[in-house]
């Protein structure tokens, strides 16, 4: 009998887009990383240590800027669509 957790076999399971996939995006990263400064001196592309500093640098530089850029248009979608106002409520938090 199939629990909440696991697939139910009766229903078919919908395909993802591969760039949705962390099992893709975790290949593309470990062979960046693992293979291609590998086989780059092999073919004769000279791939150090600084090349891949910068490369890790601009990735994570491109990925702070999308995640503002986007972050802040969520903010402004979303004030825009919005009908009540914004209010604040009492909340607790228990440890």
């Amino acid at each position: 009998m199939p629990t909440p957790d696991s697939p139910d076999s009766s229903t078919p399971a919908t395909p993802k887009w591969w760039g949705q996939s962390l099992t893709i995006w975790g290949t593309i990263i470990t062979t960046l990383s693992t293979v291609v400064p590998i086989l780059g001196p092999a073919l004769g592309v000279n791939i150090g240590g600084e090349l891949i500093r910068q490369l890790g640098d601009n990735v994570v530089l491109l990925a702070q800027a999308v995640g503002g850029v986007a972050g802040t248009a969520m903010a402004i979608w979303g004030r825009i669509r919005a009908s009540q106002p914004i209010e604040r409520r009492p909340f607790t938090i228990s440890l």
